[in-house]
């Protein structure tokens, strides 16, 4: 019962963070091109965002540049709760250096063990969810200012998104001590327990002494009919 009760309030008191992974599918088709991640988020927790974009080393890829990775969170009726967004490029490799690493690597790229391409690793911190829980995430490719709509956008092979979201003060006191609390809960709880059946059993679990009968044959005898007369 004790046990019982103790996963009850764990219930209500532990709250798990958010921890997901999720593939993005960018739509080209658009100037700017987004991808939507379905997920509800809860209020006033704070998001770390890391997006993995697998880029080929083409020649459009060198020369594109700067471009800028955007994630917002968004309400069940489309408004932005939170925005942030990040600059990145592809790694600058020198024509020497490029060709002095081909070189090397010309076996496992002909067989096709590897491939001429770089992985972005980009991390957003600081979104925080608001009053009104999130329910999508979009990400968004956009191209430097200078660049006509459309133009200034990478080639990509795949691309990813991992949330991990930090808890409120107390629920990550909370979540951290799960288990202690979880075992003082059920040993106050079976203290109490204890306590009541204590308390209303009392006459079944401690019984009252019954008083014997003291009555000897030594009494009987010194009765008062028994008792010699006086002269």
């Amino acid at each position: 019962m004790a046990i019982m009760v103790s996963s009850l309030m764990m219930r209500f008191l532990v709250e798990e963070p958010l921890q997901l992974r999720e593939e993005l599918n960018f739509d080209y088709t658009q100037s700017k091109p987004v991808a939507f991640v379905p997920r509800v988020i809860p209020p006033k927790h704070k998001v770390q965002a890391t997006i993995l974009m697998t880029l080929p080393e083409s020649g459009y890829n060198r020369n594109l540049g700067m471009f800028q990775v955007r994630v917002e969170f968004l309400s069940a009726d489309g408004s932005v709760l939170a925005s942030k967004s990040h600059p990145c490029m592809l790694k600058f490799k020198s024509e020497p250096i490029r060709i002095l690493l081909t070189m090397f690597k010309v076996v496992p790229l002909v067989a096709g063990y590897i491939s001429e391409s770089q992985t972005l690793r980009l991390r957003i911190r600081g979104l925080t969810g608001g009053d009104v829980p999130t329910s999508c995430l979009r990400v968004m490719i956009e191209q430097r200012a200078e660049l006509n709509p459309g133009g200034g956008i990478p080639e990509l092979y795949n691309a990813s998104l991992m949330l991990e979201s930090q808890l409120p003060f107390f629920r990550r006191i909370v979540w951290g001590w799960k288990r202690t609390i979880f075992v003082w809960i059920a040993l106050v709880s079976f203290m109490m327990e204890l306590l009541v059946a204590v308390i209303c059993c009392r006459p079944v679990i401690l019984p009252r002494p019954r008083l014997r009968d003291v009555s000897t044959p030594e009494a009987h005898n010194s009765s008062p009919s028994n008792l010699p007369k006086r002269r």
